[in-house]
């Protein structure tokens, strides 16, 4: 099961453990701190740390989506998108045409799909929806009931 959690502006190129340590590389020059180990001649950096000071990095929050002007065929599903760990849900939807757009929510993260509500969209009739407080599903996926070009996006604080 995936999970998130942390956000923040770090750009992690890769990452390992070794000897029990968390491995972060992409660490800036700029950097400091007691768990940036540096090679002697200062080119490379490493952050060094346990899993769980992953979670002092920042609460989880995020945009994306399973679709982003994306040609989208009748009654196939997006790909799934996470939806667990994220306070606060919003959805929005725009289509090129007008279109009845179902989202679809995995409770558990087994893979057992539950319709959620169906929006109707189009040009000029976009949604702005936002889940209720408290709304916890594993996955999100959108099924478009015709042929259009789709955009799908979650925004989660």
């Amino acid at each position: 099961m995936v999970r998130p959690i942390a956000t923040h502006g770090r750009r992690i190129r890769d990452f390992c453990s070794y000897r029990g340590l968390m491995v972060i590389s992409g660490v800036t020059p700029a950097a400091s701190g007691e768990r940036i180990v540096r090679s002697d001649d200062g080119k490379a950096a490493l952050w060094l740390g346990v899993s769980d000071d992953l979670w002092k990095f920042g609460k989880p929050a995020g945009v994306g989506g399973p679709w982003s002007e994306t040609s989208v065929k009748a009654g196939e599903p997006s790909d799934p998108y996470l939806m667990t760990g994220y306070d606060r849900k919003r959805l929005q939807l725009r289509t090129d045409v007008p279109a009845r757009v179902r989202i679809e929510v995995d409770l558990t993260g087994a893979g057992l799909w539950q319709p959620y509500r169906t929006f109707d969209v189009g040009p000029g009739k976009d949604v702005d929806h936002r889940f209720a407080d408290g709304f916890v599903a594993y996955w999100v996926r959108a099924v478009a009931d015709r042929e259009c070009v789709a955009t799908a996006i979650l925004t989660y604080d």
